[in-house]
């Protein structure tokens, strides 16, 4: 369907603040960049380094979409967010060009307005970062038509120096990275704080590295000062992409024990460094975690068996860096942006190799 070569890609927002969407952005934009070269072209809601679109930029993107598409300047679209997406009902749907629509997660399959859902079905193509969000998607909106699994991948990883940290995180560090938002508390921030006090009684030296911003942040904060482990969990707060990767280089593992992870790059990030993960049972973390081999799998629930994975995994260093190495394996193997590249332009039948 798409294979013309006058192309737009539409992105949300490069800058280190743009969490996980920001990569997935500059995934889309590389792949489209690499098979079409200088045929490809960007459309794009918000200049790099700003956190929230204000109305006029809305307003800027909208009217910059419909102008490419009514002068003939693209042949198709593809939005890298749902909420991108709403900019084609601006236009007359005999006007559009086929467009496709990327889908993350908890967004997708959440209730959606009628508005989004006639989005999703006029779409020529609809993809998704997993089988899992894939599934959930259309089982909440069985109307709107297949969607795809294109598991994600990471950009290239940029060669770093090492860096200060302002603390010692010591040989028994636990991180734990994501957004810490009111609205959103299933990421298990809760669950690993409740699950702290057990880890500390067989790991007494253990940290909880916590890193990421967020509203919630201070209710967490609270929460570990009332259980008695604040002395032992380090809020970091945001942090650039330089401290997050002496993060990952200095801690013993990574846990992210979420029910509602679409994919889930974080985990990712910390195979690619070496560390076993700990996610959860209830989502996509399976398909990125391998249970047993390059980590392993809880429920969210279960306190005391999160708390025993934990103590078990920093009790045991050979076991660590077994599973660490299988992380690595597999990161190399299964998500790799050349793997990733060839399913995305496989399934939006666009030619590969054809970069300048």
């Amino acid at each position: 369907m798409m294979t013309s070569p006058a192309l737009a890609a539409v992105a949300l927002d490069s800058s280190e603040s743009g969490g996980g969407i920001a990569v997935v952005t500059e995934l889309l934009w590389a792949v489209l960049q690499h098979a079409f070269g200088s045929r490809a072209r960007l459309i794009a809601l918000l200049p790099g380094g700003h956190p929230t679109p204000s109305f006029i930029d809305k307003v800027r993107f909208g009217t910059k979409l419909v102008q490419a598409q009514v002068a003939g300047r693209t042949d198709w679209i593809l939005f890298s967010h749902l909420a991108l997406a709403k900019a084609q009902t601006g236009l007359p749907s005999r006007l559009r060009v086929p467009y496709g629509v990327f889908l993350h997660g908890i967004e997708a399959w959440c209730p959606l307005s009628t508005r989004e859902q006639q989005i999703l079905r006029d779409a020529d193509v609809r993809l998704s970062n997993s089988a899992y969000t894939a599934g959930r998607v259309m089982s909440a909106h069985p109307d709107i038509g297949e969607v795809i699994a294109c598991p994600l991948a990471l950009p290239p990883a940029a060669t770093q120096d090492a860096c200060a940290l302002s603390f010692d995180p010591g040989p028994h560090a636990v991180l734990v990275v994501g957004r810490m938002s009111a609205g959103e508390q299933y990421k298990g921030h809760d669950q690993l704080l409740e699950a702290w006090g057990f880890v500390l009684a067989q790991i007494p030296d253990a940290r909880l590295i916590v890193a990421g911003g967020g509203d919630d942040l201070p209710r967490l904060r609270a929460k570990a000062a009332t259980l008695g482990i604040d002395h032992t969990v380090i809020f970091t707060g945001f942090v650039s992409a330089a401290i997050l990767n002496e993060l990952y280089r200095r801690s013993a593992l990574f846990a992210l024990p979420s029910r509602g992870e679409g994919f889930g790059l974080v985990y990712l990030e910390a195979m690619r460094a070496g560390l076993p993960c700990v996610g959860s049972i209830h989502d996509a973390a399976g398909e990125v975690i391998r249970d047993g081999d390059t980590g392993c799998l809880v429920d969210q629930a279960d306190i005391p068996g999160i708390a025993t994975t934990l103590s078990r995994l920093l009790a045991d260093a050979p076991l660590r860096a077994r599973m660490g190495a299988a992380g690595r394996t597999r990161v190399n193997d299964m998500f790799s942006f050349d793997r990733f590249e060839r399913q995305l332009l496989g399934v939006l039948n666009a030619p590969q190799g054809v970069a300048p």
